[in-house]
């Protein structure tokens, strides 16, 4: 399962961020969910520009996912990038 967020862009405001959790043993990577996406006939101007692989999404007691939450983590991604000097959407984990 995947959500995405906005993750802060110093030069366009803002980059697609994709959080997926996988299934224990499952890989995902850049490069596979470019081929899910063109499989699925979605535009690239709509493709995330990162990915980051959790064990699983933040939920609230209902289940809903808290995006604040992945927003959150993103900034973190991108404060954490720009100290090591580097552009934050260059990076899939």
């Amino acid at each position: 399962e995947a959500a995405i967020v906005g993750m802060p862009d110093p030069r366009l405001g803002e980059r697609a961020c994709a959080f997926v959790a996988v299934h224990p043993g499952a890989h995902v990577d850049m490069a596979a969910m470019r081929t899910f996406l063109e499989a699925q006939e979605i535009s690239k101007s709509f493709w995330p520009e990162r990915l980051e692989i959790l064990e699983q999404l933040p939920r609230n007691p209902t289940g809903k996912v808290l995006k604040f939450v992945l927003r959150q983590m993103a900034q973190k991604l991108v404060d954490a990038q720009s100290q090591q000097g580097g552009a934050a959407h260059d990076r899939a984990s």
